[in-house]
């Protein structure tokens, strides 16, 4: 039975399970099967600098104008941007998304293989996209919620990595003091009562998401439902270091913040925000939950991004000598 609740999720504990390899397939054969085959998707794994083979999905454009790296959120994978990054690509900006490490189709899911090795990940798929695209097109990264917060420690860390522009789609920021506190001693709680056991969270409705969302968080799954106390604890480690590390950042920004965060405390992205060293933009999106592209307004979440996307190309292009 639910012990707790906040916002629109109830949670409980229960005793985790290894994922069998007959199961594993079997998710994964499940998250390929709805996939619109005019998306001109293409499926593989690269070799990470460590060896360990990462899951990706590649949208090419006919016409690209710029590179797009796509980090999903906590306890989600690279489908999440299965309806989002075709529109993208329609638009001129191929895309690659990859499942980062302890999540989707990873070998360590249900791991956290800590932020120095989730971040190298973020370089190591820029420099496979390059390879698949070249150098000359301008690069962006585009990451909700623990993947607004990885762009954040990846732009920090390679700053010569030749990356454009980050888009934040409700950044994983924690800024307050008692609530680091809260939920650190809240996990430390767990992992000491149950150590076994992993944090099950349940969505209870699906209303404020669009109908294709809903089914996917709720029905795929590769989508998480469940973690043990030591992602909670690098989860938090994460959010809490990418607001000091965005006084490195110094690229162009934008941040979007949803009015109706049910997740994460507004004033903690606007104080990541506020640490940002470069040029930056901050948008409030009213009425919008954390899940921002994933909301049923998240066609103008994704108009949003996209008209900031094509404002600094055109920024980019202007500036260079005649």
């Amino acid at each position: 039975m639910p012990w707790t609740k906040m916002g629109a999720f109830h949670f409980s504990l229960r005793r985790s399970e290894a994922w069998a390899e007959d199961r594993r397939l079997a998710d994964i054969r499940w998250s390929l099967e709805a996939l619109d085959p005019r998306a001109h998707l293409r499926c593989g794994v690269f070799a990470a600098s460590d060896g360990a083979n990462v899951p990706y999905r590649f949208w090419k454009a006919r016409e690209p104008r710029a590179v797009l790296l796509l980090l999903h959120g906590a306890c989600d994978y690279s489908g999440a941007f299965d309806e989002i990054a075709p529109k993208l690509a329609e638009r001129g900006f191929t895309c690659l998304a990859y499942d980062q490490r302890g999540f989707g189709a990873t070998a360590s899911r249900g791991e956290w293989a800590g932020t120095d090795r989730m971040v190298d990940d973020v370089s190591d798929a820029i420099t496979f996209l390059r390879g698949r695209v070249g150098n000359t097109l301008p690069l962006f990264i585009l990451g909700e919620s623990m993947g607004g917060a990885m762009a954040v420690h990846a732009a920090a860390a390679f700053p010569n990595r030749g990356i454009d522009g980050l888009v934040l789609l409700a950044p994983g920021a924690l800024a307050s003091t008692l609530w680091k506190l809260i939920y650190r001693w809240s996990a430390r709680l767990i992992h000491a009562l149950a150590r076994n056991c992993e944090i099950v969270f349940e969505r209870e409705s699906g209303n404020e998401l669009s109908a294709s969302s809903a089914i996917r968080l709720m029905s795929d799954p590769l989508v998480m439902r469940g973690i043990k106390p030591e992602i909670f604890m690098g989860l938090l480690a994460l959010g809490t270091d990418a607001v000091r590390k965005a006084r490195e950042v110094r690229i162009p920004v934008l941040t979007l913040i949803a009015g109706r965060d049910d997740l994460l405390r507004k004033a903690c992205i606007r104080h990541l925000h506020d640490n940002l060293a470069g040029e930056k933009t901050c948008r409030l999106v009213e009425d919008a939950p954390h899940l921002l592209l994933h909301w049923r307004g998240g066609d103008s979440v994704l108009r949003e991004a996209r008209h900031w996307l094509l404002n600094r190309l055109m920024c980019r292009q202007q500036a260079r000598p005649m």
